[in-house]
């Protein structure tokens, strides 16, 4: 883990790397005739590098780097990240977001079990009328007994914090 911004060469240096993966995986498929498994590999990939278009729309600069790094950062975890982004979000939220993005994942990371597989999905909902980041990990971790902070822009709301689940959502605050 690095708290560290990564600079565009170290940024490029990991993106290339994880490109670079992923075609290994897909020959190595390929070599070994299961053509399937090597389309699968192509339209995951696929599928992840849309998602990752999808975030310009935000609007959310910081969110959207923290995103897109996180997994690079945070090794531990098997990250999917999908969207409904039909419009831009707040500016103001942006950096609100990603604040408790990172304490969320800086807390659970801490408390990772090594022998249990752990997954991040994020679902964002971004609308005329409605934002919401929907945080769901599932894996084995310690418990979790510290809260995370916020501004008063964006509201929490807990569906479930377990140490093999934890799903919140972030979503705009309509106090104030």
């Amino acid at each position: 883990m690095t708290d560290k911004a990564f600079s565009v060469n170290e940024a490029l240096r990991f993106a290339r790397h994880d490109f670079l993966n992923q075609l290994q995986l897909i020959k190595m498929n390929i070599d070994l005739a299961r053509l399937d498994d090597a389309k699968e590999v192509i339209d995951h990939y696929t599928t992840e590098v849309k998602a990752f278009y999808e975030l310009a729309k935000l609007n959310l600069p910081l969110t959207s780097e923290w995103l897109q790094t996180m997994n690079w950062r945070f090794a531990g975890f098997q990250v999917n990240i999908s969207s409904q982004i039909e419009s831009t979000c707040n500016t103001l939220l942006d950096a609100s977001i990603r604040d408790v993005l990172e304490q969320a994942i800086t807390l659970l990371h801490t408390q990772l079990s090594p022998f249990k597989e752990q997954h991040l999905n994020i679902h964002i909902l971004c609308t005329q009328s409605e934002f919401k980041l929907t945080f769901e990990t599932i894996g084995e971790w310690e418990p979790i007994q510290h809260e995370i902070n916020h501004e008063p822009l964006v509201t929490l709301t807990h569906e479930c914090k377990t140490a093999t689940k934890w799903r919140f959502h972030i979503e705009e605050s309509k106090e104030g």
